[in-house]
């Protein structure tokens, strides 16, 4: 196992040395390899004066690196178009808008930034009924896109009790005029430590007084912090702005919970939120699961001691042993850790099944090793022979065969992976 630990570093930091090396080439900024845009979206409803309709907003946000930026000039420019489709319950269009977005930014260095993005928003007018929503997103110079649909239920707009809308968390405030809040918005939901943030929504109610509750909890439901104001609505819609503060919560999910009490109708609504903090893979959902997951290329005493270690020992040495290999550690991001974490998902989402996660799988472990092969051979079907695949790596002249000997689609490797080393590793 010691020569697969040491084999992955040295081949991640290779490869991450070639593109900090030949940032010359547009085709070397990327760490993701070849595909579709990734980007973040959401979709909020919002209640209006209208009783047979509502308002939905559609967030996007798009990393830099997530473009392909050309050079034009004096500086480099990225294109990119988003088309949103709504369809009704019976699948009939209902709305929809295209729209081209372009950035241009004077050197490359920000072409290849991930925590910088690019905002946009979209606006439907929609009777109160239920909906599916297409968002497709096209890189313009790639002409690769990636799709992302949600459903969309306003039937419940419709009571006459009071209605809160959905929860948006607000990275700040672009315009805090009373009553006409301008934010930029989160999107993700994904906030760093000790840092404010701001949440948005929209109350539908009978003038008069009321009580607003906001309430922080984890995922076991225990209230963290809960705080109480009593306010008047002195018209039907009201738009809200609350602070909100990260200090003090570890790393893990939490919900945001707002309680809206007038007279005897009670309304609730609430968001589900993480807090990180700089420098950590956006992969990364949890952070315990976060150190299993470095089987591969940890010893199993230096795992065990960051899993047995209190959370902010637990957070240093995880943190300590990313950045002894980050090979740009004058950015934010650590390339090795966003491209390790990066396979992770990947492996799970691609060789997973109900009873194992895949990147505890044969196919998953050498994935996450070395990455997308650059050949399968699928042999399904052949005749005397179980299922098998043979997955070739030309760069390190080495394949590997996996063999389904179940029927069910449990490929495995057929020989020990070290094998496949030489001892220098």
């Amino acid at each position: 196992m010691k020569y697969i630990k040491h084999l992955l570093i040295w081949s991640l930091f290779t490869i991450f040395a070639a593109n900090l090396l030949g940032q010359s080439f547009r085709e070397s900024k990327r760490i993701r390899e070849p595909g579709t845009p990734f980007y973040y979206a959401e979709v909020s409803r919002f209640p209006t004066t209208k009783p047979d309709s509502s308002k939905i907003m559609v967030f996007i946000k798009i990393p830099y690196d997530d473009l392909q930026f050309v050079k034009l000039d004096s500086v480099y420019r990225a294109q990119y178009e988003v088309s949103l489709v709504v369809f009704d319950k019976d699948g009939t269009q209902a709305d929809g808008k295209i729209q081209r977005h372009t950035i241009e930014v004077p050197n490359f260095d920000e072409t290849n930034a991930k925590d910088v993005y690019d905002y946009s928003k979209y606006e439907f007018m929609l009777h109160n009924s239920l909906y599916k929503i297409s968002i497709g997103l096209m890189d313009m110079d790639t002409r690769k896109t990636t799709f992302w649909k949600n459903k969309v239920n306003l039937e419940d707009y419709d009571k006459p009790s009071i209605i809160i809308s959905d929860l948006v968390i607000a990275d700040s405030l672009l315009d805090t005029t009373k009553g006409n809040y301008s934010y930029q918005p989160n999107v993700n939901n994904r906030l760093e430590e000790k840092k404010n943030f701001h949440v948005f929504f929209v109350t539908k109610g009978e003038k008069g007084p009321a009580e607003i509750t906001t309430s922080i909890l984890n995922t076991d439901g225990k209230i963290l912090r809960q705080n109480t104001q009593k306010v008047t609505f002195d018209k039907p819609i009201t738009r809200h702005i609350l602070p909100m503060n990260s200090t003090g919560l570890n790393y893990s999910r939490y919900l945001y919970r707002v309680s809206v009490t007038q007279g005897r109708k009670k309304a609730n609504q609430q968001i589900e939120f993480r807090v990180s903090w700089v420098g950590l893979s956006g992969y990364i959902a949890n952070l315990d699961k976060a150190i299993d997951e470095m089987i591969y290329i940890v010893p199993s005493k230096k795992l065990n001691r960051m899993k047995d270690a209190k959370p902010e020992e637990k957070k240093k040495l995880f943190m300590e042993y990313w950045k002894s290999r980050d090979p740009s550690p004058e950015t934010q991001q650590n390339e090795l850790m966003n491209e390790y974490y990066r396979r992770i998902n990947y492996a799970n989402e691609n060789f997973g099944s109900s009873l194992k996660e895949g990147w505890r799988t044969d196919m998953g472990m050498i994935y996450v090793l070395f990455g997308s092969p650059n050949d399968i051979e699928r042999h399904p079907f052949d005749i005397g022979s179980k299922p098998y695949q043979i997955w070739y790596y030309f760069e390190i002249n080495r394949q590997f065969v996996f063999v389904d000997d179940t029927g069910f689609g449990d490929y495995r490797l057929i020989t020990p992976v070290y094998e496949y080393y030489n001892s220098t590793f």
